[in-house]
């Protein structure tokens, strides 16, 4: 064989070795895009799964806080944890092997709500130093060192945050509420009405992300209007353990923690009422409290509730959180809609 043909043969060769690799990592290449495109198709049927599951459990709370109302009937009664909408927590809700669903429904009355400072569109004098005290507590057990929760002045934070919230345009002292706002940038104003949302408060000055985070799980936004005080009943510890108790004579002081306990172990066994719910079978506030009264003013009924699905298909989940506003069992009202 002539030298010429051999290097012929060998070019061809290396041509042909050329394109079956080409080839290859081409069907290589669809495959993967195939797998990945599957992978994705079946992550968006598992996401709209998830979704549809958490709007149904958003559903059965919403449900849930209808039914409870019927069961109390016209005389209502306390809403508490033992409530049909407070047992659900914790439980899976979903038969299917393959998915979850978990529901929680919080009492928006289980926190202070800080819009219920305001009344007709200023803050009074005793709501300002009830506000103070909050600041003060929830400054004292913040995270961090001393010197970083030296530098917050409760009386400072609680007079702007009035100033943000009543419906004048002025300080106490008579300087424009706007004057440091427009200097910030981009320049804003004063809102001069009630918080829409907790985050809202990073807006006043003096209110930076750290107290904000600090004050989150202690406070509310809900109702907006006409708070209801705080339900006894449902409010964590930590939330009791920043209410006042007193009386007009005596006066009011920081909550002690053996009637923080006293509180959460007495509504272990049944709801508490606060004198609103005449001739029920619940312990009266009043008597287990030595006739010392709390403020906030406590409440027992509550008609806002933050209503919290969580749902799993395999490996995708879903959450949708809503405010829930009862007060018209005829047509509930969804205050807010979010999803994760």
């Amino acid at each position: 064989m002539r030298a010429a043909d051999r290097r012929e043969r060998g070019i061809v060769l290396v041509v042909v070795l050329f394109f079956i690799l080409l080839l290859t990592s081409a069907i290589a290449t669809f495959l993967r895009r195939a797998m990945l495109d599957a992978s994705i198709a079946t992550h968006r049927d598992r996401a709209r799964a998830a979704e549809a599951l958490a709007r149904g459990g958003i559903r059965l709370g919403e449900t849930l806080l209808l039914e409870d109302l019927r069961l109390k009937g016209a005389q209502g009664g306390p809403d508490s944890l033992h409530d049909i909408w407070g047992r659900v927590r914790g439980i899976d809700l979903e038969e299917d092997p393959d998915a979850t669903l978990y529901l929680e429904i919080e009492d928006a009355a289980a926190r202070i709500d800080l819009n219920g400072f305001l009344v007709k569109g200023e803050v009074p004098t005793e709501k300002r130093a009830e506000l103070e005290q909050l600041l003060t507590g929830v400054i004292a057990v913040m995270p961090g060192n001393p010197d970083e929760r030296a530098g917050y002045e409760p009386d400072v934070l609680a007079a702007n945050l009035a100033d943000w919230l009543d419906a004048d345009e002025v300080t106490a002292t008579g300087t424009p509420e706007d004057e440091l706002y427009q200097k910030r940038d981009p320049p804003y104003r004063s809102a001069n009405r009630p918080l829409l949302s907790v985050d809202e408060l990073r807006l006043v000055d003096g209110f930076d992300g750290p107290l904000v985070d600090a004050l989150r799980p202690f406070v509310g936004v809900y109702p907006l209007v006409g708070g209801e005080g705080v339900n006894v009943n449902t409010a964590p510890p930590w939330v009791l353990a920043q209410l006042t108790l007193g009386t007009d004579v005596s006066g009011f002081r920081p909550i002690e923690t053996d009637d923080v306990e006293r509180i959460v172990k007495e509504r272990e066994d049944g709801p508490l009422c606060s004198g609103e719910t005449a001739g029920s079978t619940c312990t009266a506030l009043a008597d287990l409290l030595s006739g010392e009264t709390l403020s906030p003013k406590p409440t027992e009924h509550s008609s806002v509730f933050v209503v919290r699905a969580t749902a799993k298909v395999l490996d995708v989940e879903r959450r949708i959180e809503t405010v829930v506003d009862r007060t018209d069992p005829s047509a509930l009202e969804r205050l807010s809609w979010h999803v994760e």
